[in-house]
């Protein structure tokens, strides 16, 4: 998610995707140095890398001992050593690319993701999922609460405050189920479910409109989908319409699979986020919420089941 150290201090500073560097206090990362210019340098994701500009600075920006050339562009890599026209301060401390991120206020504990979904604290304990919406709007889902946020906002959760990184523009995330063509988008896809007899094992396959069909990789997350199928089949059986059908109150969905409000967050996380590697650009809408009412359905209208 890129972050800057600053040796002398030991501060790590979070970068978002692009950030300006010098004297001027309305710079994103400020530098207390008489010799750095107001706005000395620029550090930016490219889309596939990170990179440091010079933004015509007096005294130079220097790259691992390099002068840099006034408007110079020079990709960074995960310790590089920066001087922002002073002494080789900084070091280039994260060089990931560019996802939702957070940092814990208090521990400076830092949290990322390149799949677009992040969920914190910890992706084994999903308390809260932030995500952007179709739209660029950034989310935070907590329990049944829904909110939007914004690069740099502060999200309270249980005790913990954490600073969010939110980029302008995720970087795509590589297609599995198709090779090239338009962005996969959940409303184009078929999903058979074949559940075993006893019903341990639940496969999955998904369809594409062109005829291109995966079998997802295996995952506990698979059962509470087929349930919500379920649930969204019988209601179209008993002619509801398509925007009634399938809804089901969290807390019923918990009884009905014997899982705690915990568990079932951490199951909608993990099937999220295996859309989301798929390559699906809405893979959050796999998942449903009315948080009002605090309902929630799969997102996929097509659906079949067959017998294995």
């Amino acid at each position: 998610m890129g972050a800057l150290l600053d040796t002398r201090t030991g501060s790590l500073i979070t970068l978002s995707a692009r950030a300006i560097v010098g004297r001027s206090a309305a710079c994103h990362v400020v530098i207390d140095d008489p010799r750095a210019s107001a706005e000395h340098a620029a550090i930016a994701w490219s889309g596939d890398a990170w990179t440091v500009r010079d933004l015509g600075s007096l005294n130079g920006t220097w790259l691992d001992g390099r002068r840099l050339v006034a408007g110079e562009r020079a990709p960074l890599h995960a310790n590089a050593r920066l001087a922002f026209g002073g002494v080789d301060a900084w070091l280039f401390a994260d060089d990931r690319a560019v996802g939702p991120g957070a940092r814990n206020e208090a521990t400076h504990e830092l949290v990322h993701s390149t799949s677009g979904i992040l969920a914190l604290p910890s992706v084994d304990d999903p308390r809260a999922t932030i995500y952007r919406r179709a739209d660029g709007q950034w989310l935070a889902e907590a329990g049944t609460e829904l909110r939007a946020i914004a690069d740099r906002d502060v999200l309270a959760l249980d005790g913990a405050s954490w600073r969010l990184f939110l980029p302008g523009q995720l970087s795509p995330v590589p297609q599995t189920l198709k090779d090239a063509g338009p962005p996969l988008v959940l409303p184009d896809i078929s999903a058979v479910f074949a559940p075993s007899l006893d019903e341990e094992q639940v496969d999955v396959r998904v369809r594409t409109d062109d005829g291109n069909e995966t079998l997802l990789p295996a995952r506990s997350s698979h059962y509470m989908l087929l349930t919500l199928a379920r649930a969204r089949i019988a209601d179209a059986q008993r002619g509801l319409a398509s925007e009634e059908q399938g809804w089901l109150y969290a807390s019923q969905l918990a009884d009905m699979l014997r899982y705690t409000a915990e568990r079932l967050n951490l199951e909608i996380f993990r099937a999220r986020s295996l859309m989301a590697k798929l390559g699906f650009t809405d893979s959050t809408q796999l998942i449903e919420r009315r948080t009002v009412s605090r309902q929630l359905r799969i997102g996929i209208a097509r659906l079949h089941i067959i017998r294995r």
